[in-house]
């Protein structure tokens, strides 16, 4: 199972405008570059509602689940082929603010100087240098933002798409417990490289005043498979060759709010001619146990919301194969297509029937 959330709260503040707010602009920044003799760095902040997070994790009880934070890229500018991009719980709260980067120019929220427009990252400094509060860091000169040390997350990328899915589980799972607050995560590049000799550009992502389908997201996953087959029989041979794969309750629209049970059911491409009371071709028989998996893209971008893999296994019950669709946290007034992978005997096949629904609000 694959549920989104979207962010409440995301800025990002920069070095060469330390006082300035940046809460209403539509794309987020990390990065770091030269202008001449003059660097800049831009870090951002991103905040989830995670008592309806909490909630859904109450609900899943005992079994594993992962959280990623995703972004979207939106045309960043010379980054380099290689990489790393980390991510932190921030250690103190901050205001988004109403600011734009060119055009509304404000201070009335977070910045590269304060948190909230008024006070400061850190008044415990020394010399110049801050005293961080015992298992926190930041910059040397307590500007920037604060961020607890423990359950640092980090994603690498080598000569690939700049989008990010990081996985930043440890630190949900501290928010969870409570045994860290929830002030959001700063996303950044390491110390180190910023404050080398180096450019590494700027890299932009989508912030949650865009008016694209590509906001900040958190994605929580767990497998909620469950596979109990009954008196069913199992297909044999190949879905190119021997059986057939059918979707048989898919609708053409559901509400925003919608459980259901989509049922697949493999039967036998050709049954056999037999004296009885049932249609042959009514004769459902469960797909392979724990390589059978569906996946859910957007119809007009292609863009893959749920793909094949351990989160996106087919259930068996008595009557067929099914997964759980819950559209609560897909948006709405998109079409999806649906696909379903099978994996048997080193043999991969792909059934796309052209299958399609809509969400609604």
């Amino acid at each position: 199972m694959h549920k989104f959330f979207t962010s409440t709260f995301d800025a990002s503040i920069y070095l060469q405008q330390p006082e300035q707010n940046a809460g209403r602009d539509e794309i987020l920044e990390v990065g770091k570059l030269y202008y001449g003799d003059s660097k800049d760095i831009a870090r951002t902040f991103i905040k989830f509602d995670t008592g309806s997070i909490k909630s859904e994790i109450t609900s899943i009880g005992t079994g594993s689940w992962q959280t990623y934070l995703v972004l979207r890229s939106a045309n960043s500018q010379e980054i380099p082929l290689e990489y790393s991009i980390f991510a932190n719980a921030v250690s103190q709260s901050w205001t988004m603010g109403t600011g734009t980067k060119f055009d509304n120019i404000t201070s009335d929220g977070i910045s590269w100087k304060y948190r909230d427009g008024i006070s400061t990252w850190q008044d415990n400094v020394t010399a110049g240098t801050a005293v961080f509060a015992a298992g926190t860091t930041g910059s040397a000169n307590a500007e920037g933002g604060t961020w607890f040390i423990t359950g640092s997350a980090t994603q690498s990328f080598s000569n690939e798409p700049d989008d990010i899915r990081m996985n930043v589980t440890n630190i949900m799972h501290q928010w969870v417990s409570g045994s860290l607050k929830n002030n959001g995560f700063i996303v950044r590049h390491s110390i180190d490289v910023e404050n080398d000799d180096l450019d590494y550009g700027v890299l932009k992502f989508f912030s949650k005043e865009t008016s694209t389908i590509y906001e900040p997201k958190l994605e929580l996953v767990w497998d909620d498979s469950l596979f109990t087959t009954g008196s069913l029989t199992p297909v044999t041979g190949s879905a190119s060759d021997d059986y057939k794969v059918v979707v048989t309750n898919l609708k053409n629209q559901y509400s925003k709010n919608t459980k259901v049970k989509i049922r697949v059911k493999g039967r036998d491409m050709f049954p056999y001619k037999t004296f009885g009371t049932t249609f042959g071709y009514d004769q459902a028989k469960f797909l392979p146990s724990g390589s059978t998996y569906y996946q859910i893209e957007d119809y007009m971008t292609n863009e893959i919301i749920v793909p094949f893999g351990d989160y996106s296994k087919l259930s068996c019950d008595s009557t067929s194969n099914y997964f759980n669709l819950d559209t609560s946290t897909y948006a709405a007034d998109r079409v999806y297509r649906l696909k379903i992978k099978i994996l048997q005997s080193g043999i991969t096949d792909i059934i796309d029937d052209k299958l399609t629904f809509k969400i609604i609000e």
